[in-house]
């Protein structure tokens, strides 16, 4: 962690992308109700800590242990797809537009939907 965190505090300016952080994001539209429940509260973390960006967990959110298990064990879902991402790095720039993607989706038929973060969301 020592190590990352100066990394972290070297880089980012606020209203610039950050370089370092995920640009995809691959989630179900259960990981993906849980992002958008506890998105304010982890920008208000970020915030209050004074870091350009935060890792964001949803390990622990209803859908994870489906998600961990692979794809292959999600209706509907091929064996090659992409795995849902559990943890990911973002500014707040880039939570806020991920939550507005996700707001916008519709998931049928799709289980498992995989963002281009800041592109998906400026198309909305």
């Amino acid at each position: 962690m020592r190590y990352i965190l100066p990394f972290l505090l070297g880089y980012g300016a606020p209203g610039l992308a950050c370089d370092y952080c995920s640009a995809e994001v691959t989630l179900t539209s259960e990981l993906a109700e849980c992002y958008l429940t506890r998105v304010d509260g982890e920008i208000d973390k970020m915030i209050e800590a004074n870091l350009p960006a935060q890792l964001i967990n949803l390990a622990s959110c209803d859908g994870a242990a489906t998600a961990t298990r692979g794809t292959s064990g999600l209706p509907g879902v091929s064996p090659g797809a992409r795995k849902p991402d559990l943890s990911f790095l973002m500014d707040a720039d880039g939570m806020r537009c991920l939550a507005v993607a996700l707001r916008g989706e519709s998931w049928s038929p799709d289980p498992v939907k995989t963002f281009e973060v800041h592109r998906d969301c400026e198309a909305r």
